[in-house]
């Protein structure tokens, strides 16, 4: 039998990312990305592309000396040198080989015939023909080269080619380019001259015609091209896709490089069902410090629009638009931080974003955010304030209470044998009255909050393998409440108490005082196993808490901010019941856990599984509302929580809430997935009891049905250069198709195709019955030329309605 030992407890990691753009952005501050890269393509395809040479040292290249060898050499009269035979000439990083050369020591100009071959680090030139240049001016011309960009999939060939400005212009006539592979050219772009310039973003062309194999396929009298992965003012390739909703749509976006630090993007977006649908983004960075995003879009007449079309009964006429402002500031070092977050549409166009699907806009239960934020930061203490406010997509929802503002006071302390903080928050809570909806009669109450709650938190024991921890808090809260004689009906119903039928609100300033004291503590025990080359380690982790709060009755005072939280193992090891501080419940519980832990032989978390129940010494009696049941259950749902990395490809999860009382399970979710190269699939189920769900539709109870739903999801290699994608979700209660989604995208060195298509249920926020969608898309890229079409350059598995999600979170997986 094996021993058990105490060991180290095994946190769990938790990495953010963050990928900055040209400069690390402040808090708040929109990224500052380039536009669609041109794509420095695969190096499994692409490692016959030379890479760019430099010289050894930063004396100019035309300083340097110049070494020629060859068979035979041949002094002429008039101080002509003739070179026959293998021809070699260097200086510095420049190579040019020939059979012939011939050189004149005055002119100091070359002429070179046969088996041309030159290179200077930026550029390779081969030809059969002539090549006729000068050393001192590096001015060249050449008949019928071919050419290869180093660092870059850009070769092709030209009849004439000349070399000015020490090869940084390279002009060609009839001229050949493309970024295929030798022998695998599948598209060319001919033109009746190509101009390069090297310390340029784009080349230009003329009098071109683009070929797929052998075939003209389009005829541009001037096109520009990129050749680097860098920004330049021009036209971006289109967009287009067919929806059952919005017909034909198609996007033609124009980039304004208007200085390193300043774009814009300017779209027409035309759609034969709805219009055309103008959209204009302007970013900004004057400096690293300040940074932001302007975003506007514009639809003059919705062809939708009609006043009997019921998803749009809110609007007097076909016109609408969305407006979005990021910014985020910091001075000071970065102490001192500002940010706005602001979307707002038309006001009561209800279902813009389920039209449009604009990227942009921060969105909460069918609540449109509006945030300006405002900090100052220091070492142990912070001061910032918040104003938020809400535009609602929803005729049937209750306007929510806005910030207006709040502020918050957080003060650290770490002693030796102590932590202590402070935190305090004073918030007014109003509400925009102008624009309540048709739905809704009266008004709302509104109230300033104080909040004020010192913490100390003294470790017992901290040692390794063990630890107990005990905290104190006192809660203060003042409410300064107003409410109003023609209080909105639903606020009436909610607030009302059960028993004695009375409005419960209180006009004027209510106080609460409520101490809380916690004790929480666990062990680790860990032992080896034979897994894993014997190196295997198992932990065992028992922890506890338990938590106390006096009861208060709290029905007096409005719900502003706060909610129940959902329940999970980590929820149940913590102080808050509610989520928010309009509630804090009253507390006589016991809470126990157990995880057990599997590492390999390189550390890495394969295993974890985890269970928590919390047990009532005294049920609690605060509620949300007056309205709702007071809690009679002796014990909370029992969680479990459960990842493990199978092998290096298969991956599992499981999470459940169980009833203990009533014998059944309230939610649960679990995935399995396998990946291997390029194969990913994943089957996952997630069930939800309607009790659980009535904070999606409060006010349509007729939608809070069990939610059952099950999903595939599946990236799979179909050949050499064919993937298939694709996702299938379902409600198995309803019996209704939520999402479904296959594509297939062939894929070579220097050109893709992707098809996808896609049904899906369309939300309706006002008739709140979904519409079947149907959607086509269908991009074409030549690599190095640019695409047509919609989507990334990558397929993905994310659908319409649900994003593909990996839950596994064990620490140290790749």
């Amino acid at each position: 039998m094996t021993k058990w030992t105490l060991g180290y407890r095994y946190p769990i990691a938790l990495t953010i990312s963050l990928a900055p753009a040209l400069t690390p952005m402040m808090v708040q501050a929109a990224p500052f990305e380039a536009p669609p890269a041109t794509g420095i393509l695969d190096s499994l395809c692409y490692d016959y592309v030379p890479k760019i040479e430099k010289p050894a040292s930063d004396q100019d290249a035309n300083a340097q000396p110049v070494e020629v060898d060859a068979d035979r050499l041949e002094a002429k009269q008039g101080g002509t040198a003739v070179y026959e035979g293998d021809v070699k000439v260097r200086q510095g990083v420049r190579k040019f080989d020939s059979d012939y050369a011939q050189l004149d020591q005055k002119s100091r100009d070359v002429i070179a015939i046969g088996n041309i071959y030159y290179n200077d680090g930026q550029v390779t030139v081969t030809s059969d023909k002539t090549l006729k240049s000068n050393l001192d001016t590096k001015n060249s011309e050449l008949e019928e080269g071919k050419y290869q960009v180093h660092g870059s999939p850009v070769r092709g060939f030209a009849k004439r080619v000349v070399m000015t400005n020490n090869n940084q212009n390279i002009t060609m006539e009839g001229a050949q380019y493309t970024t295929c592979p030798p022998g695998q050219e599948v598209w060319t772009l001919k033109a009746g001259s190509i101009d390069i310039d090297q310390k340029e973003v784009f080349g230009e062309a003329w009098n071109a015609s683009l070929w797929l194999y052998d075939y003209p396929v389009f005829y541009f009298p001037y096109i520009n091209f990129p050749i680097k992965d860098e920004r330049k003012t021009g036209l971006l390739y289109p967009g287009y896709k067919q929806s059952s909703s919005n017909g034909m749509d198609i996007t033609q976006p124009f980039y304004w490089n208007i200085a390193p630090n300043y774009d814009a993007t300017i779209t027409s977006r035309f759609m034969d069902k709805r219009g055309l649908m103008e959209q204009v983004e302007f970013r900004y960075m004057p400096d690293p410090a300040h940074a932001g995003i302007l975003y506007f879009e514009n639809l003059a007449d919705d062809k939708q629009y009609s006043p009997s079309n019921p998803s749009l009964a809110g609007l007097s006429d076909g016109h609408r638009y969305l407006m979005n402002v990021r910014h985020g500031s910091a001075l000071m070092d970065g102490s001192l931080r500002f940010g706005i977050d602001y979307t707002q549409v038309r006001d009561k166009d209800y279902n813009y974003f389920n039209d449009f699907s604009p990227q942009v806009g921060t969105q909460v239960d069918s609540q449109l955010q509006q945030s300006f934020t405002a900090g100052y930061y220091q070492h142990n203490w912070n001061l910032t304030s918040e104003v938020r406010r809400y535009q609602i997509l929803s005729p049937y929802a209750l306007l929510p209470h806005e910030m207006l503002p709040r502020i918050d006071y957080n003060y650290y302390q770490q002693g030796k044998w102590f932590d202590l903080a402070w935190n305090s928050e004073l918030t007014k809570f109003g509400y925009d009255s102008g624009s309540a909806t048709t739905q809704q009669a009266g008004e709302r109450y509104t109230a300033t909050r104080l909040h004020l709650a010192p913490t100390l938190t003294v470790p017992l024991v901290d040692a390794p393998g063990y630890y107990l921890t005990s905290q104190y808090k006192l809660m203060f809260t003042s409410y300064n409440q107003e409410v109003p004689k023609d209080l909105v009906s639903q606020d009436r119903s909610r607030f009302t108490d059960a028993d004695s039928k009375q409005l419960t609100l209180k006009d004027g300033t209510i106080t609460r005082t409520l101490p809380s004291f916690r004790l929480k503590g666990g062990v680790n025990f860990d032992r080896p196993l034979d897994w894993y080359d014997g190196k295997g380690t198992q932990t065992l982790e028992p922890e506890f808490q338990y938590l106390y709060i006096p009861y208060k009755n709290q029905d007096e005072i409005g719900i502003y901010d706060t909610t129940t939280t959902r329940q999970d193992y980590y929820s149940l090891f913590s102080d808050r019941r509610f989520a928010g501080l309009d509630r804090i419940s009253d507390a006589n519980r016991i809470t126990v856990g157990l995880t057990s832990r599997v590492y390999d032989n390189v550390g890495d978390e394969r295993l974890r599984l985890a269970v928590a129940q919390a047990f009532e010494v005294t049920p609690p009696k605060v509620r949300l509302y007056p309205s709702n049941p007071e809690s009679t259950n002796a014990r909370s749902l029992l969680s479990f929580e459960g990842d493990a990395r199978i092998t290096d490809e298969w991956f599992a999860h499981a999470g459940t809430q169980y009833d203990t009382s009533e014998w059944n399970f309230t939610a649960g979710n679990g995935a399995v997935e396998y990946r291997t190269g390029k194969l990913t699939t994943q089957l996952n189920y997630r069930y939800i009891q309607d009790g659980n769900l009535d904070y999606r539709y409060p006010t349509n109870p007729a939608l809070a049905e069990d939610l059952s739903q099950v999903g595939l999801v599946m990236m799979a290699p179909i050949a050499d250069q064919w993937q298939m994608y694709g996702g299938y979700y379902r409600d198995i209660k309803q019996d209704v198709n939520i999402d479904r989604k296959i594509g297939v995208k062939y894929d070579s060195c220097c050109w893709s195709i992707n098809m996808s298509l896609e049904w899906h249920n369309q939300p309706d926020n006002v008739t709140l019955r979904p519409t079947s969608e149907q959607v086509i898309g269908l991009q074409f890229e030549m690599k190095g030329l640019g695409s047509v079409g919609t989507g990334g350059r990558s397929v993905t598995l994310d659908t319409e309605l649900l994003p593909y999600v990996r839950p596994f979170n064990l620490k140290g997986q790749q």
